[in-house]
């Protein structure tokens, strides 16, 4: 909390950060009720009663280590420790005005191609994993009035633009603007090199990497905004998520609407720190 009023003074706390802080809260919170439950406390717990509380095998149970590693500082703890959690089950973040520069990137566009432009926007702005993006196909792309919508749930997706033009660009490529929606020929969006095959996940990967962008950590990040935003229901339909998946990201977030009104508040209580 001291560090995030220090940042505070320098430039607003981003919603990524404030979210950081308070799940890190929650989870030293949990880990004392957990040690109260066994008779215990971090004054007497050992490194057995640490583990038996990794054991369950929860990422976010690893995010009270900030918390220990404080506590045994200040002795109030006493050689206990949880350590860094493993890479398969780590939450892999990247700063949020670090996602937004690789968005204006790509929106601007200079010198990157049509495909890596638009698999890097739905990355970063709808969360798509490259193995669904390269599998996209022609007719998940629909005209509206409104513009242009893309299928990747049960729900339409409005897409902003520039990605709306790019998408169809894309599209004009494949078949020309009069065969949107058809699908006989070559059904995909991202046409690989191997005739009538979609790019490969691999390939797309490469080109973000080329970018310095890292999947994994740019989804991370653009779900935990949007699970701070949205509710689960509205994850699930419009972003292909399963709802158990979409459910667990909006509780990992601690967005209910609620939530996420209170957040705004505590932010502008921040600045004024």
């Amino acid at each position: 909390m001291r560090r995030l009023r220090r940042d505070a003074k320098k430039r607003p706390v981003t919603l990524h950060q404030s979210v950081v802080v308070r799940r890190e809260v929650k989870a030293a919170i949990q880990l004392i009720e957990w040690l109260w439950a066994r008779s215990t406390n971090l004054a007497t717990c050992t490194q057995h009663d640490i583990d038996d509380w990794l054991a369950t095998d929860i990422w976010v149970r690893y995010l009270a280590r900030t918390f220990l590693v404080w506590s045994v500082r200040n002795r109030h703890a006493h050689r206990v420790l949880i350590p860094i959690p493993p890479q398969d089950s780590s939450m892999v973040l990247i700063e949020q005005d670090q996602r937004w520069a690789h968005v204006r990137r790509l929106v601007k566009g200079d010198g990157v191609d049509t495909v890596t432009r638009v698999a890097g926007l739905l990355l970063l702005l709808f969360a798509q994993p490259l193995s669904r993006t390269s599998q996209i196909r022609l007719d998940q792309v629909t005209r509206t009035e409104n513009g242009v919508a893309l299928t990747l749930g049960s729900h339409p997706t409005d897409l902003p633009p520039p990605l709306d033009s790019l998408v169809l660009e894309l599209v004009q490529q494949r078949h020309g603007y009069s065969a949107l929606g058809r699908s006989e020929d070559h059904p995909w969006l991202f046409l690989g090199t191997a005739g009538g095959q979609p790019i490969s996940s691999r390939q797309v990967m490469r080109k973000l990497t080329a970018l310095g962008i890292k999947a994994r950590p740019a989804r991370n990040t653009t779900l935990m905004d949007l699970s701070a935003e949205l509710p689960a229901v509205v994850l699930s339909r419009l972003l292909g998520l399963h709802i158990n998946r979409a459910e667990k990201w909006t509780k990992e977030a601690g967005s209910t609407r609620a939530d996420y009104a209170a957040e705004l508040s505590r932010r502008e209580e921040f600045r004024n720190f």
